[in-house]
């Protein structure tokens, strides 16, 4: 009898981590989804940067996206691999 409640303890707790790691999973991937958004703005922006170069009116603006966007990114991947 005693044996049977610390096995349906067990169970239960496995049962909470399999739950823990399943949600951590998702997580993980719909961020490392979004970290890989992030790479190709950052490579279409700095693609516009060089072939336009200063003579663009948003060149600045771009620049400053950039590296908005690179901090975001680090954050972002940052969190990924503290919960990895």
């Amino acid at each position: 009898m005693m044996s049977d409640k610390y096995n349906l303890s067990d169970e239960l707790n496995q049962s909470r981590e399999l739950d823990q790691d399943q949600e951590k999973e998702t997580a993980i991937y719909k961020h490392l989804a979004d970290i890989g958004v992030m790479d190709k703005l950052v490579f279409a922006l700095n693609e516009y940067i060089i072939k336009f170069g200063r003579t663009s009116n948003v060149h600045d603006q771009c620049f400053d996206l950039k590296l908005q966007v690179l901090a975001n990114k680090k954050h972002l991947q940052d969190w990924v691999d503290k919960i990895w």
